[in-house]
């Protein structure tokens, strides 16, 4: 398994859509059929009702229909990458 940081660097960095962000992560799909990551601490997988939309960005609002524990361990924080979040 890759480290933490350079997993997270996957999702966390502007992709173009193209490729498959998943190709070296595995996991599984959920209700929704979305990817649940198997290595990940746990999931919240959720149903979307609604979307807000402010500027350039849109909050999407979900009702939760699956979560679950993978295992215990420390979450990686953006504090501790050294990334800021742009926005």
């Amino acid at each position: 398994m890759l480290n933490k940081k350079t997993w997270l660097k996957h999702f966390f960095k502007p992709q173009r859509r193209v490729g498959n962000k998943f190709e070296e992560v595995e996991f599984y799909l959920g209700e929704t059929g979305c990817p649940i990551i198997s290595d990940s601490l746990g999931y919240v997988e959720c149903r979307v009702v609604g979307a807000v939309e402010h500027g350039d960005h849109t909050v999407f609002v979900g009702e939760v229909i699956a979560a679950g524990i993978h295992r215990e361990g420390d979450p990686l924080l953006l504090e501790n990458t050294g990334w800021n979040y742009g926005g």
